[in-house]
């Protein structure tokens, strides 16, 4: 007796939704037929829509005052990327970016004080660029700058990339592990040379080893002027020769609230060539708890070549054979 009151129970609230529904419904018709265009309007509604940063947030003020901002709020072909769900955070990681490239230029003496100018005799080239949210805002804030996108996914939207013309930007399929990848980099950063112009490669969370691979085509290209790296989450394949794989160790040995991932970034920054000026960021106004970023940039004169250091130029960083256990090598 008591299932059988139980399934009424449940028969009785299953029609009781049902009414309510088709009731529901039925005012939704009414509504439609007398208001069309308002329901038609918020259908219509996409992510960036909903877009509001604080007042203090210096890269949100940034992307409002942009040009890029009114582009995808009338352009079709940026359709896509105004609807993505984390597009907020995206917009900050973008601008945080753009606040490192022009800071590393700045550091170089030939990009002016502003860090870049408008962009002339500049190429840069976005290392898994996803979409190229990055890539939109670099172009955004460097009208003359030559802009190249590495991604291996094929499968991804970037029809907005036609809109700026091959000439300016342009998306490549090619893992960035791949031997393909580092020759089509090298070719762009011989290419620039013979123009004059200034290579960056930049990197917007690059998860696993991409950071650390990013970071080995910066120093084997030798014609890169710099590189801008935000790490993302750690290495996973589980072995110890795996560049990180003691991250999780090492910030259990440390204790005091060290994190695996400041470890993974402190990791990656020592692992940046000594013959570049190198920096470690920490951008409050990304909105991510991965918001570091790696910098470093080569001389423009050959001053460090006098100078005696004592430890190799292009060290390597090995894993050690015990937990939490790197050693610098010759």
């Amino acid at each position: 007796m008591a299932r059988a009151s139980q399934r009424d129970a449940r028969a009785n609230r299953v029609a009781m939704r049902a009414r309510a529904r088709d009731a529901s419904d039925a005012s939704d018709e009414d509504d439609a037929s007398t208001s069309d265009a308002p329901r038609a309007r918020a259908s219509g509604r996409r992510a960036l829509d909903y877009v509001r940063f604080d007042d203090g947030n210096a890269h949100g003020r940034a992307f409002e005052r942009s040009a890029l901002r009114r582009t995808m709020a009338r352009d079709p072909a940026f359709d896509s990327m105004a609807r993505h769900r984390k597009v907020k955070k995206e917009i900050t990681e973008a601008h945080g970016a753009l606040a490192q490239v022009r800071r590393a230029l700045r550091a170089g003496g030939g990009g002016g004080e502003d860090g870049g100018g408008d962009g002339d005799g500049l190429v840069l080239v976005e290392l898994c660029s996803g979409r190229g949210f990055v890539s939109l805002v670099l172009a955004d804030a460097f009208p003359k700058a030559r802009i190249y996108m590495i991604d291996r996914d094929t499968t991804m939207d970037v029809s907005h990339v036609e809109t700026y013309g091959g000439a300016r930007m342009s998306f490549h399929a090619l893992d960035l592990h791949s031997t393909a990848c580092e020759e089509f980099v090298r070719g762009v950063a011989d290419d620039a040379e013979t123009r004059g112009q200034t290579v960056v490669l930049v990197g917007v969370h690059l998860c696993g080893t991409l950071s650390h691979r990013a970071i080995e085509l910066y120093e084997r290209i030798e014609r890169a002027v710099a590189i801008v790296v935000a790490p993302c989450c750690l290495p996973q394949r589980r072995r110890h020769d795996v560049f990180g794989f003691h991250c999780k160790d090492i910030a259990r040995s440390i204790g005091n609230g060290v994190t695996p991932f400041q470890c993974w970034c402190t990791q990656l920054y020592f692992r940046l060539p000594l013959t570049s000026k190198r920096n470690m960021t920490i951008d409050h106004d990304v909105l991510s708890t991965q918001n570091t970023f790696l910098v470093a940039r080569r001389p423009l004169d050959s001053a460090l070549d006098a100078l005696s250091i004592s430890t190799p130029l292009s060290p390597s960083i090995v894993p050690g054979r015990s937990c939490a256990k790197w050693r610098l090598v010759k």
